[in-house]
Formats: C-alpha cells, sequence, structure tokens
C-alpha cells in the first residue's frame, strides 16, 4: 500500500480511478475507513486494492440518538455498516404501531436488500444511541460483489442468517408470550448495555415503557403487566428508573440471536 494514501488505482481498467484528496483530514478518514473494512470477516477475500475501492467510495455518517438512518418506503441506494453504537430495524404495522424487527452491531451491514431488488426501503432503521457507519454507494458495492466471489458468498451467508433469524423471530412472536418475549429482549440488551449490580446486572441503556413495548412486539400496556409480572416472580426489579436482571436470570447464548 502506498504510505501516503495519496495516489492508487483499483486494478480492473473498467472502473474509474479513485483518487483522494492530498488533504491530511481526506487521509486519515481514509486510512480509518480501510482499517476497519480490514478487520471485518466479511470483506477478508478481498484483494488490498478492493478493500482501498471500498474505503474511498464510502462515508463515515454519525447519527444521533433516535437519528432516523432511512424510512421504510424510500428509494435504496446505500446500505451502511456500522462501526460503532446500535442500530434499530423496525416497520410500522397496519394500526400505526412501529414492530422493531432486529437490532444491529458493530460489522454488521444494514439497508443492502434494497440494493439488490431496486425496490423501495422494507423497513426504517434509527439509532439506538450515538452510531457511527460506513455508508456504500449501490454501484461501489455491487462492483466488488462482480469482481469478489468469496465476498459475494459472505454477503449471502450473512443473508441466509438475517432469514433464519427472522424466521425464529416470527416463530417467536407467535409462541412465546409477552413476558417470555420481554425476558428474551431484555437478556439481549443487558449483554450490550450491561452494568455490574451488586445482585445482577442493570440496563443502562435509557428507554420509556413505549420504546421498550416496541423492542418487544406488544402494546404498552401488555410490556407494563409483563415487568410487573416478572418483579413479582424475583426475575427483575426497577432501581431508580433502570431494570436489573437478577442473578439467576443472565444467560444468554448470543448477543446478536434475536
Amino acid at each position: 500500500m502506498n504510505q501516503m494514501g495519496l495516489q492508487w488505482r483499483y486494478t480492473n481498467r473498467d472502473d474509474k480511478a479513485l483518487v483522494p484528496s492530498h488533504s491530511r483530514r481526506a487521509r486519515d478518514v481514509l486510512m480509518d475507513s480501510l482499517a476497519f473494512l480490514q478487520s471485518l470477516s466479511l470483506f477478508q477475500g478481498l484483494s488490498d486494492d478492493a478493500l482501498r475501492y471500498l474505503a474511498a467510495g464510502s462515508r463515515q455518517r454519525t447519527f444521533r440518538v433516535g437519528e432516523t438512518v432511512f424510512y421504510q418506503g424510500e428509494p435504496g441506494s446505500t446500505c451502511h455498516i456500522v462501526a460503532r453504537g446500535r442500530l434499530r430495524v423496525y416497520v410500522m404495522g397496519e394500526d400505526g404501531r412501529e414492530l422493531s424487527v432486529r437490532l444491529f452491531g458493530q460489522g454488521e451491514i444494514v439497508g443492502e436488500m434494497a440494493l439488490f431488488e431496486d425496490l423501495p426501503r422494507s423497513a426504517s432503521v434509527e439509532a439506538l444511541e450515538q452510531t457511527r457507519t460506513l455508508e456504500l454507494d449501490r454501484d461501489v458495492l455491487l462492483g466488488c460483489l462482480r469482481r469478489s466471489p468469496a465476498l459475494a458468498l459472505e454477503l449471502l451467508r450473512s443473508l441466509s442468517a438475517r432469514l433464519r433469524h427472522a424466521n425464529e423471530e416470527a416463530e417467536g412472536l407467535a409462541s412465546l408470550t409477552v413476558p417470555e418475549r420481554l425476558m428474551r429482549r431484555l437478556r439481549q440488551l443487558a449483554s450490550w448495555y450491561g452494568a455490574p449490580s451488586p445482585d445482577g446486572v442493570r440496563v443502562t441503556l435509557p428507554m420509556n415503557q413505549q420504546e421498550l413495548a416496541t423492542l418487544v412486539g406488544a402494546s404498552r400496556e401488555s410490556v407494563n403487566r409483563a415487568l410487573m409480572r416478572l418483579r413479582r416472580q424475583g426475575k427483575v426489579r426497577i432501581e431508580g428508573g433502570w431494570i436489573v436482571l437478577l442473578d439467576g436470570e443472565l444467560a444468554y447464548s448470543s448477543p446478536r440471536a434475536s
């Protein structure tokens, strides 16, 4: 790699050469994006030139808590790779209520489905916390996919895992009670946002009852009743407005499983 990071070209002659700016800021952003892409298993099969092409074709974006990344129904021409923070994917039901579909964390890609289908966004995405992403245009990502079978295969695996997750979520909504769904979501949040407490783990993500209900996929009233039931059962307690999961309820196999 050119140590100055100033002049390089993607090796395929059909692609337009991408020449970064000479400014120190542009070089720093490019190298930061390149290092992040190199750290992801999704891009392990790419050549250095292809990774530089992706890095130079990306934009670093920062989203505040609650800020929308994109809306359901919008045209989809970009995708986002989470560099830091968490994103929530949700859809609007026919009754106008939000239903959370999935949470995305560092290293995960969101919004790529619209790039392949050439259809509007199937869901909305917002930041659960201060979040930084790398935004990639359709032409940049698809250009690499056409020339990298390894990347195409990894992306297929990612999409397959997401479909399996969606099926599991649908089964959970159909078969689990609201208290069971609430407990599963709280375990996930504790694995991401947990702080030690004398008798368990405190979930430190600021949420009101409506936001928690949206994550669970139930009404605010149902989730409030479920929370009180879990409290009576000794599975959780409320501490200064925070939810604490007690020791016996902390087992959770995968922080990105639900």
